[in-house]
């Protein structure tokens, strides 16, 4: 009889412990309630058997089996528990982890939002940095250039570059260029993305820009070298969004050139009477304006007969007319040494 109810009672805690674990519609007040009643009742029931089982052992009864039961049942309390309170003791831990990768990300967020506005800050403020080498002015040149194109522009833009020393390759023999060839082509490279052929696609984003260059030389050799080398290399898809023209000096002079003005960055370098030049990295609205203004005014300034390359590919009776001025100068000079 006795067993009969104790394994009665067993059957009604799993019972209690099976409808704990399979009901998942009450709410979370409900739930605890119901975890705790199940718990009150579970460890009652542990403790009389525990009771029981050590009476019967000091009373000399024949219970040797309420022992092990009581045991068996601490064990199940001690498992059911586990299962009904498995949401307080696991997800507390889950929702931490998530909660601080939630803090982390929010984090990130703000160091992002922090850096662009020190970003824009600095643009706004101007900011100047210095190039010592040609490495150095030709990689910031082609990520001015990149840069440009690859932002949304909401108007027609004009990419204005220019070099005005007069020497137009590096080294004591212009025909041989001892620059770093792959950085300079590099930036060659980022300019020809802005060139508009007919093969160019509708929606490119070098429809948005127009290119303007000046170059400065002072002698023919310089000219048809650059002539050959770059221009005609470059463009020989007639692209219909480049002009450049050509300024003749009397002498290699060293001076600051507008290398590269976008439409935020300018990067100007300063040529030497070798063709060396290093340079700097501006950055800000007053030095675009000057920069911007600087460059107009001296293209509008050359004559549109010096206008080399147009819009309708190269321009031969300018290419005579600079060849027959640097003749010119350069007979002049001979004529001063002599």
């Amino acid at each position: 009889m006795e067993k009969r109810r104790f394994f009665a009672s067993l059957g009604w805690k799993l019972n209690l412990l099976g409808v704990g674990m399979s009901e998942g519609s009450a709410t979370a007040s409900d739930h605890g309630r119901r975890n705790r009643l199940i718990a009150i009742a579970a460890g009652a029931i542990t403790v009389v058997a525990i009771v029981l089982g050590f009476a019967g052992d000091v009373l000399g009864l024949p219970w040797h089996w309420m022992r092990p039961a009581a045991e068996l049942l601490l064990l199940a309390e001690l498992v059911g528990l586990v299962v009904l309170e498995r949401h307080q003791l696991f997800e507390p831990v889950s929702e931490k982890v998530d909660d601080v990768q939630s803090r982390v990300g929010t984090v990130q967020t703000r160091v992002d939002e922090i850096h662009a506005m020190m970003t824009e800050n600095v643009r706004s403020s101007g900011q100047v940095t210095p190039c010592a080498s040609v490495t150095d002015v030709a990689r910031r040149g082609a990520q001015a250039l990149r840069e440009a194109l690859a932002r949304d522009q909401q108007a027609p833009q004009i990419l204005r570059m220019a070099r005005l020393g007069g020497l137009l390759v590096r080294g004591a023999n212009v025909e041989e260029d001892q620059g770093p060839a792959a950085e300079l082509q590099e930036l060659l490279d980022a300019l020809k993305a802005y060139s508009v052929t007919l093969d160019t696609p509708p929606d490119a984003r070098s429809r948005r820009w127009s290119v303007r260059v000046i170059f400065a030389v002072a002698t023919s050799r310089s000219f048809d070298l650059y002539l050959q080398q770059n221009m005609r290399s470059l463009y020989a898809g007639k692209p219909s969004n480049v002009e450049y023209k050509a300024l003749v000096r009397s002498r290699i002079e060293p001076t600051l050139s507008p290398a590269v003005v976008t439409d935020r960055d300018i990067v100007a370098v300063f040529d030497d009477a070798a063709g060396s030049f290093g340079g700097a990295w501006f950055q800000g609205p007053q030095y675009l304006a000057l920069f911007q203004r600087w460059f107009d005014e001296l293209w509008a300034s050359i004559p549109e007969d010096h206008l080399v390359l147009t819009r309708n590919g190269f321009n031969q009776s300018a290419i005579d007319r600079i060849r027959k001025e640097l003749e010119a100068v350069e007979s002049a000079q001979t004529a001063g040494r002599a």
